[in-house]
């Protein structure tokens, strides 16, 4: 489970967002045959992992702001007679850029 969120995680990019001190605790709970009786070390662990969870909801939520301005920004160049707009609906880097800065 836990190497399944640290792939997901870098793939969005939320994992870079961590401090060394969080990456290295999940690092290290992969990396040790570790059974997790401390209840620090769970609760260390499960802080991280909804920190990524959190960062990674975040992110979609940008991505789905990002696309409906993104056609809204489209509709409108195209009624101005900018026909290459209409791939503005589908480029995933100015989506991205749109999510980012008009964030709510």
């Amino acid at each position: 489970m836990l190497r399944r969120q640290i792939a997901l995680s870098k793939r969005r990019g939320s994992w870079f967002r961590l401090n060394l001190q969080e990456r290295s605790i999940i690092n290290l709970s992969l990396s040790l045959k570790v059974k997790f009786r401390s209840i620090e070390l769970l609760r260390a662990v499960v802080s991280v992992l909804k920190k990524l969870r959190d960062a990674g909801r975040s992110f979609n939520r940008g991505l789905l702001r990002g696309s409906k301005i993104a056609r809204i920004f489209s509709e409108a160049a195209v009624s101005w007679g900018n026909q290459t707009a209409r791939s503005w609906r589908s480029d995933k880097q100015y989506i991205a850029f749109l999510g980012n800065v008009f964030q709510s």
